[in-house]
């Protein structure tokens, strides 16, 4: 018995060794159901260089479902690049599907950058029928992430691979008359950088030329290598009338630096003059003379010494001409003014072109400030010409508008957050939009105070005045 025993033992044994090589290799198979490989572009970069990450699940075809987790880091700005790709790869000769992710990362902090891992969780069906869950993850190598070099001489840090700066209109074709509107726009596009971290392009003028700036357009588009940003900047240029001869539009200098050559480079928009016309000659206007003594003595009767018809009449029908026309002036006026209390008395402030009331476009504003959108530097000139009536174009012109020295230092701050180089924190979106709804019900206030009264309307159109 005893002998029988060890020797059915013995077997077992055998057994069990002979089948740890399949239970090795189905546990391998099983592994290799879904895995995940990642690949940057950089393992050294500046703060706020753009990296490329791409991020590869691979999967056979006993996956029926899973979730493929995103790259997140609190100091890491991340975009993903388009769509994610689905394709089929031959890998050590085994055929998967894959899924492909491609996202560009911004780091806003120096010092070493280590992502949170990659994961995936999903579900496998045996050849047998049956279920089971299968998890994966990756974790990318650790980042060096340098800080801006003390060499950069720019004020605002722009990490990238091509910058460069044109310019279109003036197209001048002979002087430029007095009075005459030319329109220049300015367009700065880089490779590496989103829109929303250029500056603006803002060059000095000469004193012959009024300068009317638009506010600055911003889009970023995205390819298979990164992200590219375009700024463009519009504005309206008027001679000075008394000035002649010529007017030099000054070099405008943009420096950046060159992620691939390790150096600071200098986007340049060449100088350019424009030729003023000097003002026309004046003709002399000599007043009309009267005539002979002949013709004097036609305009009177000889016979009873008093101006004939046609002459005693002419006076008093020009000055009842006039009356009757500032009569008329003094009426559309009255009425204008009468109508504009009307519809704002309806609406509380009047809509712009685009027919958008005063309270649609600072909801929008309010949005736009506590999500921190940067659209908001656009849409803050145009709520606040609705609001006041002024011509406030600008973001500056804007706020000196509202006259709110809080909302003015967070708009501040958050400027020198998106475009400066010191490190400057982020505003709070909320309290800036409280900021916000505390100076426009300011603004409304005084404006009872005041009657709210509206003047004359203005002689120069909106955005050229002198």
């Amino acid at each position: 018995m005893v002998k029988l025993t060890t020797c059915l033992h013995h077997r077992l044994l055998a057994a069990l060794l002979a089948c740890l090589p399949l239970l090795a290799l189905a546990q391998d198979n099983e592994a290799r159901q879904a895995f995940i490989e990642l690949s940057a572009s950089e393992d050294q970069l500046y703060v706020q260089q753009q990296m490329h990450l791409r991020v590869k699940l691979y999967y056979t075809n006993n996956v029926i479902q899973g979730q493929l987790s995103d790259p997140e880091h609190p100091d890491v700005m991340i975009e993903q690049l388009g769509e994610q790709k689905q394709y089929r790869e031959l890998l050590d000769g085994e055929r998967y599907r894959v899924v492909e992710r491609n996202f560009v990362l911004f780091p806003q902090k120096p010092g070493q950058l280590q992502l949170p891992p990659i994961n995936f969780q999903g579900t496998a069906r045996h050849a047998r029928g049956h279920q089971y869950r299968i998890t994966d993850s990756a974790t990318l190598f650790p980042l060096d992430v340098r800080d801006i070099p003390d060499s950069f001489s720019g004020r605002t840090w722009l990490p990238a691979t091509s910058v460069e700066i044109s310019e279109r209109g003036l197209d001048q074709g002979g002087p430029v008359q007095p009075g005459e509107n030319l329109t220049r726009t300015l367009t700065l596009t880089t490779e590496g950088l989103p829109a929303t971290t250029l500056p603006d392009v803002t060059p000095q003028y000469p004193d012959a030329l009024r300068a009317y700036p638009e506010p600055a357009q911003r889009q970023s588009s995205a390819t298979d290598e990164g992200v590219m940003g375009q700024l463009q900047q519009t504005v309206a240029l008027v001679p000075v009338p008394g000035h002649n001869g010529e007017a030099t539009l000054p070099e405008i200098r943009i420096p950046w630096w060159d992620v691939e050559e390790d150096r600071e480079k200098i986007a340049v928009l060449p100088a350019r003059t424009l030729r003023l016309a000097s003002p026309a000659a004046t003709a002399d206007i000599t007043p009309a003379t009267p005539g002979s003594g002949e013709t004097e003595d036609r305009a009177f009767s000889p016979d009873n010494g008093v101006e004939s018809a046609g002459t005693h009449w002419t006076w008093p029908l020009l000055a009842a001409t006039f009356a009757l026309g500032w009569l008329t002036t003094g009426a559309a006026w009255w009425l204008q003014a009468r109508r504009s209390d009307r519809s704002q008395a309806d609406t509380g402030s009047p809509a712009d072109a685009g027919g958008e009331s005063e309270r649609g476009r600072f909801a929008l504003v309010c949005d736009q400030a506590r999500a921190l959108d940067p659209a908001f530097f656009d849409q803050l000139p145009a709520w606040v010409r609705q609001l006041t009536g002024q011509p406030c174009h600008t973001v500056g012109a804007a706020l000196e508008c509202l006259d709110d020295e809080a909302l003015r230092q967070a708009v501040s701050q958050w400027q020198r957050h998106l475009f400066g180089k010191d490190g400057t924190p982020a505003p709070d979106g909320p309290a800036l939009e409280k900021s916000l709804k505390r100076s426009r019900g300011s603004w409304q206030r005084d404006r009872r105070l005041r009657g709210n009264r509206p003047g004359l309307p203005e002689f120069y159109p909106e955005g050229i005045r002198p």
